[in-house]
């Protein structure tokens, strides 16, 4: 277990009860009968307006299904659920023992949003200081792979009740079945999707003489708003981001810039 790098910022809910799946059906953007004790998916839950509110993941072990979701959203996320209990027959609890994990290496799930991100390990035994420096460096290799690979996540890069999460390409993380029935959020998403009307783009980029940068930040293009950017990270002496552009030919993608710094554009 030398290569597991513990993920602070990640919390676990349990859904126990014989309902738990169809509870949670209707309220997610994947479907939750594909997920087994092998088998790890990632969703999101929406507004009835289809904007953004969580995202997380998803197994189900000895008939529990296990949320691993953003730490700083956990209570909210374990309200909102029983907002939505009603009858339901779920039982909705927080874990504090069970912790996340990033693999390097072929152990736990292969992370169903991008094969090349690697691993989700999940253990209430193995120590949360497995690979974890102070300062949090490692942890730094996780958010620069998943920069790298134009991942966007949750509280790192939308904004709740605002974002809609195929100007994200979620529907490219696979965390949408548009097979599925219905769950809050899903007019908008199926409406956008099949008329193909996002007219933003995520990319990687590179920053010019800065190590931080805030999330939102506008991103100008010959003095023009031209996007905004999104979640960071300090890799080799370069700022890495990730940012949301608008798709407009108006737009010359060589002559973004922040507050007067460059950007350059890696992918």
């Amino acid at each position: 277990m030398s290569n597991l790098i513990f993920l602070p910022q990640r919390a676990i809910i349990e859904i126990a009860g014989e309902d738990r799946q169809k509870f949670l059906q209707g309220l997610v953007t994947n479907d939750v009968f594909k997920v087994g004790h092998d088998k790890l998916i990632y969703c999101a839950m929406l507004s009835a307006q289809g904007r953004f509110l969580y995202d997380f993941f998803l197994f189900e072990k000895d008939k529990i299904l296990y949320v691993d979701c953003h730490a700083a959203k956990r209570d909210e996320i374990v309200q909102k659920l029983s907002l939505y209990k009603l009858r339901s027959k779920v039982v909705i609890t927080k874990n504090d023992a069970m912790k996340v994990f990033y693999s390097q290496g072929a152990q736990g799930f292969v992370d169903p949003r991008n094969a090349d991100l690697g691993y989700r390990f999940y253990s209430s035994t193995t120590s949360a200081n497995v690979e974890n420096s102070a300062e949090n460096s490692l942890e730094k290799i996780y958010d620069f792979k998943r920069i790298s690979l134009k991942i966007a996540e949750g509280e790192s890069d939308l904004t709740s009740d605002k974002s809609f999460i195929l100007e994200f390409g979620f529907d490219n993380l696979n965390a949408i079945d548009y097979q599925k029935g219905c769950y809050v959020g899903q007019e908008l998403t199926a409406r956008t999707h099949y008329r193909g009307e996002i007219r933003k783009k995520l990319i990687h980029v590179k920053v010019e003489a800065l190590q931080t940068v805030d999330k939102n930040s506008e991103i100008a293009c010959e003095g023009k708003s031209a996007g905004i950017i999104l979640s960071s990270v300090f890799h080799k002496n370069e700022l890495h981001a990730l940012a949301l552009i608008k798709d407009s030919s108006d737009i010359d993608a060589t002559k973004l810039d922040l507050s007067g710094h460059k950007i350059f554009i890696v992918d």
